[in-house]
């Protein structure tokens, strides 16, 4: 099949496709006589053993990792090892899920601040009037998605 059956077949952009190849996820298929990209039964099952463990929050390098356990034929040892993969996420989310609440009451402490007094004509040169002090160490957060 060729590279954009791959993709409609499991769910992907095709640029997802050739991302995967150029990080090593997927190997290179082989090629029609006139060049054409030419993938197979196993190349689909794989990309959505990848495409799957990616929406599942794994890494590139975590799935890499992976992949040999699974080979296509592996399932429990494969299983085993997406639980522990699991588990670390949950403990990833657990944490970042205190940072934000963490940053949330930094926020509220501003805001409460801001509220109890109102602005001058002017700002003050250390502009607590619109940044205000607070008490709490600043807690820098990685809005996006982090990566790994």
């Amino acid at each position: 099949m060729r590279i954009s059956e791959l993709a409609e077949r499991v769910g992907v952009a095709t640029s997802t496709v050739r991302f995967y190849e150029r990080v090593g996820l997927l190997a290179g298929p082989a090629r029609t006589a006139s060049g054409y990209r030419d993938y197979d039964d196993a190349d689909a099952a794989r990309l959505l053993f990848i495409a799957r463990s990616r929406r599942m929050g794994l890494s590139c390098e975590q799935i890499i990792e992976l992949l040999p356990i699974w080979d296509g034929s592996n399932c429990a040892g494969a299983q085993e090892r997406v639980r522990q993969l699991i588990a670390d996420k949950q403990h990833e989310i657990a944490a970042r899920i205190a940072e934000l609440e963490e940053f949330a009451s930094q926020v509220e402490i501003v805001e409460a601040g801001l509220e109890a007094s109102p602005p001058p004509p002017s700002c003050r040169t250390d502009l607590s009037c619109c940044v205000p002090e607070t008490d709490t160490v600043p807690h820098l957060l990685e809005l996006g998605a982090k990566r790994r």
